[in-house]
């Protein structure tokens, strides 16, 4: 199961998140209302930490993204807004980077809403529903997913925690498409400061 944890800053804090946890993706925020948002002061110190970088936007302007894209060396996006599929398809045109599309889940998920998504996008990234866009640190129903209709790959969200451990494992095996999960809130001593231990304890849980 793919491990992406969300919402680090710290240059310390990554490089021990890089070397006791090593995940397949680490994001970084770049949506200034976030408490968790990454200024350009951490960018040669990050860029230069050889852990899978994943650029979190919200509705920005793709020469904003190609910026942040050389600035940090990011590897993937992940687009968290209200990006229409023609918002998105320039963004892949231009950037070529691995793209994850965020859906906000409320009360229920309009499949045909994503189908125009599928040839553009790589993952979608199921998230609880929030205003300020992710970190709410609160979970969705999980069964709104169940009836998941595409073949693409997709990661869960929202307000997961190592309490969650054996529910993860069991939607999994319920849902195949589910390749990976997305943490960050519940992990956190501050925003954007992680709790390396808890991690890992997630990490080992989910693994065994």
């Amino acid at each position: 199961m793919k491990l992406k944890v969300c919402g680090m800053r710290d240059p310390d804090n990554v490089r021990e998140l890089y070397s006791q946890i090593n995940p397949d993706w680490m994001g970084l925020i770049f949506y200034p209302p976030s408490p968790r948002y990454v200024d350009d002061i951490y960018a040669d110190v990050l860029k230069d930490i050889p852990v899978k970088k994943v650029g979190v936007f919200v509705d920005m302007d793709w020469k904003e993204i190609k910026d942040k894209v050389s600035t940090f060396g990011l590897s993937a996006l992940q687009l968290h807004g209200e990006e229409s599929v023609e918002q998105v398809r320039r963004i892949k045109e231009k950037i070529g980077l691995p793209i994850i599309k965020a859906v906000s889940v409320h009360e229920k998920v309009i499949w045909e809403d994503l189908k125009p998504y599928l040839p553009i996008v790589d993952y979608f990234l199921f998230d609880t529903f929030t205003q300020a866009y992710g970190g709410s640190g609160k979970t969705f129903n999980w069964k709104l997913l169940m009836d998941y209709p595409f073949e693409k790959p997709f990661l869960l969200s929202g307000g997961l925690s190592c309490d969650h451990a054996a529910l993860i494992k069991s939607f999994q095996q319920n849902m195949p498409k589910m390749i990976g999960i997305d943490i960050n809130s519940k992990f956190e001593m501050e925003p954007g400061l992680k709790d390396i231990e808890m991690i890992h304890e997630l990490k080992k849980k989910i693994e065994n």
